[in-house]
């Protein structure tokens, strides 16, 4: 059986499309892959770093984009009702896709502690408070892809932006599917500390994903 189209939306430079298969969800972006439901796990590794790496018992999360909600659940399951979750996803389709398609195999049952937004990753963190750990997975890495608004997150001035949001021990974590020097430049400019975690990706390490840790410097 192919991937069958269930529902599209044109978000001005943006089109999204949410394919299914077998109750298995596919998100593409522009005609390219943005996520797969059939294979999630480093999206589930990025979600259960937030209980790792959590600077307090109750910390206060934001997840930029909410995808299929793979990351969504895991750190969900890995603070195990502790603190607050909130997902800024920019596009209110996929919002609405996750309740009415994905949600019931993926997180049946929604906390009280977790909250979805529709609002631009980079906007809401200027309006909100500080937060204790930031996820960002709006697009397959730190470049454009989803639409050309994204870029200015991946900036030294985007990136100063999100070093703000951080409370004094805060953490931000970006998913990435490749290595970029820029970002770690870019990133290292804005005045954070850069590591990366490599999440295996099979026998071919070109597959390999990539988690960044910043830290404010």
């Amino acid at each position: 059986m192919s991937w069958q189209l269930i529902d599209s939306a044109q978000h001005d430079d943006s089109l999204i499309e949410l394919f299914a298969k077998d109750g298995v969800f596919l998100i593409r972006a522009n005609g390219l892959e943005l996520m797969n439901g059939s294979s999630h796990e480093s999206e589930t590794a990025f979600g259960n770093l937030v209980a790792e790496l959590a600077p307090n018992d109750a910390p206060r999360v934001l997840i930029g984009g909410l995808g299929l909600g793979y990351t969504l659940a895991a750190a969900v399951e890995s603070l195990e009702g502790r603190g607050s979750i909130t997902v800024a996803e920019f596009s209110p389709a996929i919002i609405d896709w996750f309740h009415r398609h994905v949600r019931p195999s993926v997180l049946p049952v929604l906390p009280e502690c977790v909250e979805i937004v529709a609002a631009d990753v980079l906007e809401h963190l200027w309006a909100s408070g500080r937060y204790d750990l930031v996820l960002l997975d709006v697009d397959n890495g730190p470049q454009p892809m989803v639409r050309a608004a994204n870029g200015a997150l991946y900036t030294v001035e985007g990136l100063r932006v999100l070093k703000a949001s951080l409370t004094e021990s805060g953490i931000a974590l970006l998913w990435s599917g490749f290595q970029s020097l820029e970002f770690e430049r870019n990133a290292s400019d804005a005045g954070c500390s850069v590591a990366r975690r490599t999440v295996a990706n099979g026998p071919r390490p070109e597959l390999d994903h990539h988690i960044y840790v910043l830290r404010p410097a």
